[in-house]
């Protein structure tokens, strides 16, 4: 954390429920209603104010219940406003869309709209933040955005925009996660022959709102929270245009509700970083931050840009820090915000079920929004050591930088016991290298054709850039890239189990619109076929690199679309596997027949199991030209941590296998003997 911050007092000191008739004029109103939010009555206090509990029966972390008894309180004050002049109440229940429709209906005006009033019968207007008269023009409660101008009067009446706001996005998100489940429903009427709708996929009982994700166009919250309940699980993983775009004008604008950078001082109504945090935003900005890939991060840039700020204002707060630098509760469901706000808003109007629930025990905290960052910290940090300006492009270089920026401030980076003891550690810190000698270690073929391609389409250079640095917190353990190479190790539970195999790969001049060009090289010197689909002269057959043919387009090279990535994990997972004998094109299944098909898979598999040990194993430790080679310290550091479970998976091979047991087939000295000896030796 940039700071020693401690935790708000308003995180687990319970606000004051008394409420007064209406909001208070004497003095400041904001003082008035910091001073009763700040009020410790009840500090061990775990229901709402008439002893109703947040979890329908379990117990409530305090903090959740701390932070539901703020936005209670603030809800009924707004709820509770009455005219400055006539004393008549203003409203009663909240209108998002028409407060939506009101802001978005004066874009282009010169002057602000009073964002935080309301016009009585009497035609007074009334800011429901301080109940007086709107104070108009104090810049700091002011904002141009994207021509919508917006004036809140006062502290607490940014708090109320922030309500408005949290509780659209709310509404907006249940909408997407409900439209999943009728997507997901539909799906499975359709995989089951029960599909009604005459082949169109979803059944005559869906129709999608063209309105669903417009503001103009939304329900009341009210409505939504009585439509669903909480019959659904929230899930995050959905991904839609519309709420992007809606995500965007909503996170732009509670940007400026917050305090800069240089505005440490300035005081922050209890209540909004509670409704921060019981939003469902915060849930989809962790999503958002937990992205592994930094071409989607540029695509949607403008999003992207906007949480980077919203996160920056809310860790560079000391009453705001902790929604950041924090673990969060995990929200297993859900009404949205104007429920949980309005559950009791002071009119009797209770609802009859807890509006949310949050996971307890051990699975009740997810990570910190920081820390959902680190994927994409590691990429941009590859990128901007790896790479230039010019290369990876002025739009993907100034994202890495902002990352980069951010999470330096942010995440706990203090000294750590960075010590590697597992493999899997190993690979994390050292799946991707960058090193400018790679070239020459490439076969002469694969030289010859790198050198025939030294002008490049336009964007290739920064689709290599931004792969590159994407790979380092994507790649599958046991798979290691240094440029134009790569290395795979076989996989666990197949005959390819602990061998080392060499990739060479070079991305053509129209890369990515023509796959990579890619040559085995572990072959023994020319010697072995590893499978039908790697040659021992080194030709690599696959679909996806269009070595393969196919008549299924979507196996196929996808131009702008596949990756190199891609291409390293469909080896992995495709060639390297269980029954490598079934890569035959008429041989599918093989292993699952009776007698000859299934004795000749077996054969097979003790075939490859030779050749892994004694070509792609004990090469690798004999031969000084691969153990010292390219690989050399990757090759050293995997027989350190994995040398003994590999040589006793090997000795359960061995047993009985007479072609596996004996070196080279005829010699008498053991093969798993050696790669034993041989492992000792460089352990040492």
């Amino acid at each position: 954390m940039p700071k020693d911050s401690k935790k708000p007092n308003h995180r687990t000191d319970v606000p004051s429920s008394s409420k007064t008739s209406k909001p208070p004029k004497a003095n400041s109103a904001d003082e008035e209603i910091a001073r009763r939010l700040d009020e410790q009555l009840n500090p061990g206090r775990m229901g709402d104010a008439d002893g109703d509990d947040a979890h329908d029966g379990q117990s409530c972390p305090v903090e959740i219940q701390t932070a539901i008894d703020y936005a209670q309180l603030f809800a009924k004050d707004i709820l509770n406003t009455t005219c400055h002049t006539c004393d008549s109440d203003l409203i009663e229940e909240l209108d998002l869309s028409w407060w939506i429709k009101s802001w978005k209906a004066t874009r282009g005006m010169k002057s602000a709209t009073p964002a935080s009033a309301v016009t009585c019968d009497c035609d007074a207007l009334t800011c429901l933040g301080c109940a007086e008269k709107p104070r108009r023009g104090d810049p700091r409660y002011m904002t141009d955005h994207h021509g919508l101008k917006l004036d809140w009067c006062c502290n607490k009446g940014g708090s109320f925009v922030a309500w408005v706001l949290l509780c659209q996005y709310d509404e907006m998100e249940l909408s997407l996660q409900e439209r999943s489940l009728q997507h997901q429903a539909a799906s499975k009427m359709h995989q089951a022959g029960k599909d009604r709708s005459g082949g169109v996929g979803y059944g005559s009982h869906f129709s999608a709102n063209p309105f669903a994700f417009d503001p103009m166009h939304s329900s009341s919250a009210d409505e939504g929270y009585r439509r669903r309940g909480l019959r659904q699980a929230l899930d995050f993983h959905q991904v839609d245009s519309d709420t992007d775009k809606l995500t965007d004008w909503i996170i732009g604008i509670l940007v400026e509700l917050l305090p800069r950078r240089s505005e440490t001082e300035r005081k922050v109504n209890p209540a909004l970083s509670s409704m921060i945090e019981l939003s469902l935003l915060q849930d989809r900005l962790a999503e958002l931050l937990r992205n592994d890939s930094l071409q989607d991060v540029d695509t949607r840039a403008s999003l992207y840009f906007k949480t980077f700020e919203f996160v920056s204002r809310l860790g560079n707060h000391e009453s705001l820090d902790y929604l950041v630098c924090e673990e969060r509760f995990v929200k297993k469901q859900s009404a949205g915000l104007y429920a949980i706000s309005t559950k009791d808003n002071g009119r009797g109007k209770q609802k009859a079920q807890a509006p949310l629930t949050v996971a307890l025990g051990r699975d009740g905290k997810a990570s910190s929004l920081i820390s959902c960052l680190s994927k994409l910290a590691t990429q941009s940090k590859v990128l901007l050591n790896g790479s230039s300006k010019q290369a990876a492009g002025d739009n993907i270089w100034q994202v890495a930088k902002k990352i980069d920026s951010l999470y330096g401030r942010l995440a706990d980076t203090s000294a750590k016991d960075t010590a590697i003891t597992t493999w899997k550690g190993y690979h994390e810190a050292h799946c991707l290298e960058r090193r400018a000698d790679v070239a020459r270690h490439l076969c002469r073929d694969m030289y010859k054709l790198a050198q025939q391609h030294q002008s490049s389409a336009k964007g290739r250079m920064s689709r290599l850039v931004t792969e590159a640095s994407e790979m380092a917190t994507s790649l599958p353990t046991n798979i290691f890239v240094k440029v134009d190479e790569a290395l795979i190790i076989g996989p666990t539970d197949t005959p390819y189990d602990g061998g080392l195999f060499e990739f060479d790969i070079v991305c053509g001049e129209h890369y990515p619109a023509t796959p990579p060009s890619v040559w085995f090289l572990t072959t023994g010197q020319g010697v072995a076929a590893f499978n039908p689909n790697l040659y021992n002269f080194g030709k690599v057959c696959l679909s996806l690199i269009n070595t393969w043919e196919t008549q299924d387009p979507a196996s196929k090279w996808q131009p702008y679309k596949s990756t190199l990535h891609s291409v390293l994990v469909s080896i992995q997972a495709m060639i390297l596997w269980k029954w490598p004998y079934e890569n035959e094109p008429t041989h599918e299944g093989a292993h699952l027949q009776g007698g000859r098909m299934r004795q000749k898979c077996l054969e097979y598999n003790e075939d490859i199991r030779s050749k892994t040990l004694r070509y792609a194993t004990l090469d690798w430790l004999t031969r000084k030209e691969m153990r010292d080679g390219l690989w050399k310290q990757v090759v050293r550091d995997y027989f350190r941590f994995c040398g003994k479970t590999l040589v006793e998976r090997w000795r359960q091979w061995e047993q009985g296998k007479k072609k596996l047991s004996m070196f080279g087939g005829s010699s008498e000295k053991k093969l798993v003997d050696e790669l034993e000896a041989a492992i000792e030796r460089i352990r040492k």
